[in-house]
């Protein structure tokens, strides 16, 4: 995908708004292809999405350590449940199509020191911190299976799922869509991980499928359209939030809600088109700066937060508060605190070693070797 070229007099746009709206599209086009600038909105969807991750996280640490939340903030959770995780997968798809214009061993190169690396280094800080607090629940050793088995699973899907984005130079993108979406629905609800990564896939490619497509989704799919249909996203999402009322009265552990369903993936995926293309059209404003910081560096909030209000959630036990309520605010609050001063820190040395490898550890010596 290219950059738009200049409009003829007969397609020139007539309104200030028109000829505004177009440089949009062009300046979104050329972002998403050539990853040589910010794109605001999905800064702002992002961290949107994390923060959301943070306080569902939040109210399962404040459930466990201190009571039973507010039952508002339950159905906030299974609210956006439909949307939290997908929406993550979605915008990461949609910076596929600009990766892949790397050669091979520079583009996984890039996903090993930036995905994976993070994953193990944390993981092994995780699991540290759990022995620290119980070494009886210290099970496994990192030669095993369920030692990897933590709350870093949503980056060693983004992790698969950017290396079987290889395959896109061999087949079409719609293949990565529809097929894991079929096979979803054949995976036993007691794998859920597994099916959870077959649920998620389809999103991640639904997002590169659009950005080797966004012009013409964005003529399809109106601005004016999309507000129409917007009764669908949040239709969605209020039913995800009855459904957790609706199961938790009637006795369900866990409550209910829309969580990685099979049945539900169409109508999420109908939803976050709705509300990206709605996204697309914002402007930057001051108050969005804030939470698109965490969405910039939403890998360093992802990674930091699980093991932050863990500790803060033990931390609340032990000082004895007992409203779950304030415990939330907190609890939420700190976390966020912590994540965002990793985030300041992480851009620098040693730091940044806790989040990425440096660029050219591995690729840059290859060449030197090469070229001796």
């Amino acid at each position: 995908m290219s950059e738009q070229s200049a409009p003829s007099s007969s397609s020139a746009p007539r309104t200030r708004a028109d000829a505004a709206a177009a440089r949009r599209s062009g300046d979104i086009s050329r972002a998403l292809e050539k990853h040589d600038r910010r794109i605001g909105w999905m800064d702002l969807l992002r961290g949107i999405a994390i923060l959301l991750v943070i306080l569902h996280h939040s109210t399962q640490i404040v459930a466990y350590r201190i009571g039973d939340v507010p039952e508002v903030f339950a159905f906030i959770s299974a609210f956006f449940a439909p949307y939290r995780m997908p929406m993550l997968m979605f915008l990461s798809g949609l910076l596929v199509a600009g990766s892949l214009t790397r050669p091979t061993g520079e583009y996984i190169w890039g996903k090993v020191r930036r995905i994976l690396w993070p994953i193990v280094v944390w993981t092994i800080v995780y699991a540290g911190a759990e022995y620290l607090a119980d070494p009886a629940q210290a099970k496994y050793m990192p030669w095993e299976l369920g030692f990897w088995n933590t709350y870093l699973w949503f980056m060693q899907f983004v992790f698969a799922y950017y290396l079987i984005a290889l395959l896109i130079k061999r087949i079409p993108i719609w293949v990565l869509i529809v097929v894991p979406f079929v096979v979803a629905f054949f995976i036993p609800g007691d794998l859920d991980l597994l099916r959870r990564f077959f649920y998620l896939m389809p999103f991640f490619f639904l997002g590169a499928f659009i950005e080797k497509y966004w012009d013409r989704y964005a003529h399809i799919l109106s601005v004016p359209l999309a507000w129409a249909l917007a009764i669908i996203p949040v239709g969605v999402a209020v039913y995800s939030g009855l459904d957790d009322i609706w199961a938790r009265e009637a006795g369900v552990e866990g409550g209910g809600g829309i969580w990685y369903d099979p049945w539900f993936a169409l109508p999420a995926m109908l939803g976050i088109l709705i509300l990206v293309r709605l996204a697309a059209t914002i402007t930057d404003r001051p108050w969005m700066r804030p939470i698109q910081f965490v969405g910039r560096y939403s890998l360093i909030y992802y990674t930091v937060h699980y093991p932050a209000f863990a500790a803060l959630g033990w931390l609340a036990m032990k000082a004895g508060i007992s409203n779950p309520g304030i415990g939330l605010v907190v609890i939420f609050t700190l976390t966020v605190a912590v994540s965002t001063v990793f985030a300041l820190l992480g851009r620098r040395m040693p730091v940044k070693l806790l989040f990425e490898l440096p660029k050219r550890l591995w690729p840059h010596r290859r060449r030197e070797a090469t070229t001796a």
